[in-house]
């Protein structure tokens, strides 16, 4: 029966044993990192950032404009009736005689060609120019901290699946212990039995146990599975792949104390800078409404060449040509309060921006609080139901010698089995709860691809 267990774990829990490659965490996470969706967009959103910067210099260098124009002009036949046409010279007074003529145009037929080369610079715009470089290198600083958050975010969700499923693994094989405890105790009561000390009735209670025991198991099975699927999901891979993880051991270092917490989250945390950022270019949105207000002074330059010969568009260029220099200012006085909504506008997005940066970081605050008291109070749970488990232990073997003689009850033995079990799985919740709540609480410091990094 034991090896019919051990072969039913490896089955269900290894795949090793058929070639199944065992992956650990950081193995995981690499994973993760190549494939998951939301950090590729987040990449993608970067990389936009990035050719933003570059399009924002457009402002301070000069247009320039080629273009070449080749075209044919067809003038049909016509003929038109002129009035006040003079006809004639009356003999008497010798004044003109007025009358009406037809006008007859012959066909008309011309060619065109001209070629215009323009050249605009801004010399002027408000301040427009550089305030829309630095809101660009600002929202480029701005896109960097959300991907780093978003690494950290996906670090953080296989941390925690894998956590997750190591826990469900280890409550397996908790359940399958206690089954193999009730497998036992039915097969000492049913000799027990057969020898006249124990009634039938402890038998049928064994059974009881023995069915109740491997409903458990088989629940925790599927939850197992479950927590598998989970953690294949958030490597981007299908939940369905075989997928065998290597176990750790439930380490749960000291964290430093509240205040030193919060200090490296005011250091670190990509989010709380990302908001920064935000408010930042929320203030370059200001002066940018705010130049609408002022003048656009621009230099221009233009050459154009025309001929209906094209070979005189090419050559003899100092004849046919017309060049042109100057300066142009605009200045939009009124446009029906356009410019004053726009500022107003975006002084408020700049106040939105400030309110949601003093939010987070009172949310950030209160996490990180949080978080540090609940690691705390595992692992002071760790302490004591390691001393728990201990006597729950010793509960069991007491309860078990007091049957076989028969001093003690079925449900002595019973009782003593529920509690150790049930140590047993709080013991291994507090320690992978411990680790899953520290993997958070470094997440919200910001700290968690460096401390991988670290740990490598």
């Amino acid at each position: 029966m034991k090896q019919l267990h051990v072969f039913i774990l490896l089955f269900v829990f290894g795949g090793s044993v058929f070639g199944q490659e065992v992956l650990d965490l950081n193995a995981c996470i690499k994973l993760a990192l190549q494939n998951n969706s939301t950090l590729k967009q987040r990449e993608y959103a970067n990389e936009s950032a990035e050719f933003d910067v570059t399009g924002s210099y457009s402002n301070i260098l000069p247009s320039v404009d080629l273009s070449l124009r080749k075209g044919e002009t067809n003038i049909g036949k016509s003929v038109r009736v002129v009035n006040d046409v003079v006809t004639g010279v009356d003999p008497v007074t010798q004044e003109p005689i007025y009358g009406t003529a037809r006008i007859t145009t012959p066909k008309q037929y011309s060619k065109d060609h001209s070629l215009t080369l323009s050249v605009n610079q801004t010399l002027y715009d408000g301040g427009r120019w550089w305030n829309q470089i630095g809101q660009a290198k600002i929202d480029k600083k701005s896109s960097s901290f959300n991907l780093e958050g978003e690494h950290n975010r996906t670090i953080l969700e296989v941390q925690a699946n894998y956590y997750e499923l190591l826990k469900q693994i280890k409550l397996y094989e908790v359940n399958k212990v206690a089954v193999q405890r009730s497998e036992d105790q039915l097969h000492r009561t049913e000799k027990m039995f057969e020898l006249g000390s124990k009634a039938r009735l402890d038998v049928y209670q064994a059974k009881v146990n023995l069915g109740n025991d491997r409903i458990s198991l088989l629940t925790q099975k599927n939850i197992v599975e479950d927590a598998r699927r989970t953690l294949n999901m958030s490597m981007g891979r299908d939940p369905e792949t075989p997928l065998e993880i290597e176990k750790i051991n439930e380490i749960s270092p000291a964290v430093p104390e509240l205040n030193a917490l919060v200090d490296q989250a005011m250091e670190n945390q990509p989010t709380l800078k990302k908001n920064e950022a935000d408010v930042e270019s929320s203030s370059y949105g200001v002066s940018l409404a705010q130049a609408n207000y002022l003048p656009r002074l621009t230099a221009y330059f233009q050459y154009n060449r025309r001929n209906s010969d094209l070979e005189r568009i090419y050559s003899k260029l100092n004849f046919d040509y017309v060049w042109a220099v100057g300066l142009s200012l605009n200045w939009n006085l009124f446009n029906g309060m356009g410019d004053y909504v726009n500022v107003q506008k975006a002084k408020i997005s700049e106040k939105s921006a400030q309110e949601e940066q003093a939010r987070y970081v009172r949310e950030m605050k209160s996490k990180i609080q949080g978080y540090h008291d609940n690691y705390q109070s595992y692992l002071e749970i760790i302490a004591i139901n390691e001393e728990n488990l201990e006597a729950a232990k010793e509960e069991l073997r007491l309860a078990e010698e007091r049957y076989q003689i028969g001093a003690g009850t079925a449900l002595e033995v019973r009782e003593a089995q529920v509690k150790l079990t049930r140590a047993e799985q709080t013991l291994i919740a507090a320690q992978y709860n411990a680790l899953t709540t520290l993997a958070q609480l470094d997440n919200e410091i910001g700290i968690t691809a460096k401390k991988l990094e670290e740990m490598n």
